[in-house]
């Protein structure tokens, strides 16, 4: 299955080189973000990035992290020598705000954090002089967190070796069902929200297979979006509650892929 991805665009070579400098001679520790099936998406990216670009990195839950500061607290201590790379997506908002609580919990312990492309819909945290942000967009997450660096969500990052069918079917709905949902979005009877089909952990290739047998694809979730993109299809995306999806499209869709647009509800 070839992607056309955006690995070799200068905003992931950037944040390659930050991460190689801020982790050198250090331990890394990466956290993915924890979500439905489209944050599985940024954390395979994630991997996919991080071995590109040579960062050896030791992987531990949030709850594992939260409970090994929690131990060197007590003792008066930190994790000096480490780095703590936090995955990014869409947990900096309001509705879902696991990530910014996360990285306020333990950032205190490590020499450094980078939170990796992200939408910030939330300022970022105050008196926090170790964290170096990444965001997905250059319009709300860059109005709410000015200090942040752009990078493409990782997603964009993606390769996938499996070969794939031409599409069959002429169009394929895949509208999110879940509190993001726009209050103008119609309801399709024939709606698959594929987002919520697995989790974090599964694996992606059925994700690609799955749209891969459509010729247009319609949707308001942003990761079918860019996984259409990256399969060359005909796809047209739907705002959501807020402006995060219609962001990455302006500053990462828009740009790179010409089969693909804004719709409007």
């Amino acid at each position: 299955m070839r992607l056309k991805s955006l690995r070799e665009d200068t905003a992931f070579k950037e944040m390659a080189a930050e991460i190689r400098t801020l982790s050198r001679g250090k331990k890394v520790v990466y956290v993915a973000n924890v979500g439905n099936w489209g944050d599985g998406l940024i954390h395979k990216g994630n991997e996919q990035f991080l071995r590109a670009n040579n960062v050896d990195y030791l992987q531990m839950s949030r709850s594992t992290v939260e409970s090994i500061v929690d131990s060197v607290s007590k003792l008066g201590s930190r994790l000096d020598g480490t780095i703590l790379i936090a995955g990014g997506g869409g947990s900096w908002c309001q509705k879902w705000n696991g990530s910014r609580r996360f990285v306020e919990k333990v950032h205190r312990a490590f020499d450094n954090v980078v939170v990796l492309p992200t939408t910030f819909e939330l300022p970022p945290l105050e008196n926090a002089n170790n964290i170096t942000y990444f965001r997905r967009d250059n319009f709300l997450s860059k109005q709410e967190n000015p200090n942040s660096k752009f990078c493409h969500d990782t997603a964009f990052y993606l390769e996938i070796k499996k070969d794939s069918n031409d599409p069959v079917i002429e169009r394929g709905n895949f509208f999110r069902e879940d509190r993001e949902k726009n209050p103008n979005a119609r309801t399709y009877p024939d709606n698959l929200d594929l987002s919520l089909l697995a989790n974090d952990s599964k694996p992606i290739t059925p994700f690609f297979q799955i749209l891969s047998s459509y010729k247009n694809i319609f949707t308001d979730r942003m990761h079918v979006a860019i996984a259409g993109s990256l399969l060359g299809r005909n796809v047209t995306l739907y705002p959501g509650s807020y402006s995060k999806s219609v962001d990455v499209f302006k500053s990462s869709i828009e740009p790179n892929f010409n089969t693909s647009k804004l719709g409007q509800w």
